[in-house]
């Protein structure tokens, strides 16, 4: 059986609000979770992210945007529940000027992106929440080398955890995974390496200055991805 994942970059804008039309598809929720934002940039990249993820829902399932309701489960994680029992799922993730959305009909899927931001403390991060062979390894490549390798670990560790169904509670020194461009895999959970080989991670094409990747604990055989540009 071919496994899909379908994924969608979407490029929103930072600078002002979505449309009072595009708003109306939000639930009272939504909306106030926005207004609770610091930043205007932060309210605005969340709420276009928002409405791109009703939009894709919304035409995979085949039903209003105004309809989609969701919930969430013990740790967080959003799930649908309306319209319920579709077998879809679905993730999303949202950083610097751009949000990224996937869903599957296969199984639970986890998504992440981040901006790469410059970090002054890399060491400090790595040693108080990779693990002893992420942060050993991590630390073992020439400066300019790290930064990049960081956001790898970075987000598929976040990737790995939203597809489980857990925060960073779970502890993000309990696993490891590789740092490689390459070669992306979770290498063990608590020690034990046949956890890793049941799941796939898979780096996704962004814009440069970003860093994303999606994981199922299936494999995935294919990647469909797709566009959305909520710029003005």
């Amino acid at each position: 059986m071919s496994t899909t994942v379908d994924v969608w970059r979407v490029a929103v804008d930072a600078t002002r609000p979505p449309a009072t039309t595009e708003l109306d598809s939000l639930s009272e929720w939504e909306r106030a979770r926005a207004a609770r934002f610091a930043t205007d940039a932060l309210r605005f990249r969340w709420l276009g992210a928002h409405i791109a993820l009703r939009r894709v829902l919304a035409a995979a399932l085949d039903v209003p945007t105004e309809t989609i309701a969701y919930a969430n489960g013990k740790q967080g994680k959003p799930f649908l529940a309306h319209p319920a029992a579709t077998g879809l799922e679905f993730n999303y993730s949202d950083s610097g000027e751009q949000a990224l959305i996937a869903l599957s009909r296969d199984g639970p899927v986890g998504v992440d992106l981040e901006a790469r931001r410059p970090l002054k403390d890399l060491a400090a991060i790595a040693t108080s929440h990779f693990s002893v062979q992420e942060r050993t390894a991590l630390l073992a490549l020439p400066g300019d080398e790290q930064h990049a390798a960081f956001y790898r670990i970075w987000t598929r560790k976040e990737a790995y955890l939203k597809a489980l169904g857990e925060g960073l509670s779970y502890g993000l020194g309990r696993f490891a995974v590789t740092m490689d461009a390459t070669n992306a895999r979770l290498l063990h959970v608590d020690g034990e390496t046949r956890v890793g080989a049941q799941w796939h991670i898979v780096p996704i094409r962004v814009d440069e200055g970003y860093e994303a990747c999606v994981a199922a604990p299936w494999r995935i055989d294919d990647i469909r991805v797709h566009d959305i540009d909520l710029r003005r």
